[in-house]
């Protein structure tokens, strides 16, 4: 009957929803996480010589390196 009609109306706004929201802002989170991975890659050992550089300029005896993204998942 009628209440079966606005479930199913229910349902269908909920897929919808689904389809087109949730799936497209994954699909968009998942392009910033590849972006952010790939400038991760490009900077973290330049990044990593700068600072032990600056630091052997100032005394420090820290060596730092940045990790690759697998060893910190």
């Amino acid at each position: 009957g009628e209440r079966q009609k606005r479930i199913e109306a229910k349902l269908d706004k909920i897929l919808e929803l689904l389809e087109e929201k949730v799936t497209k802002n994954c699909e968009k989170m998942s392009e910033h996480i590849d972006f952010i991975d790939n400038v991760y890659d490009n900077v973290k050992n330049p990044l990593g010589f700068i600072c032990n550089k600056v630091g052997s300029m100032i005394g420090s005896s820290e060596n730092y390196a940045l990790a690759d993204k697998n060893e910190v998942d």
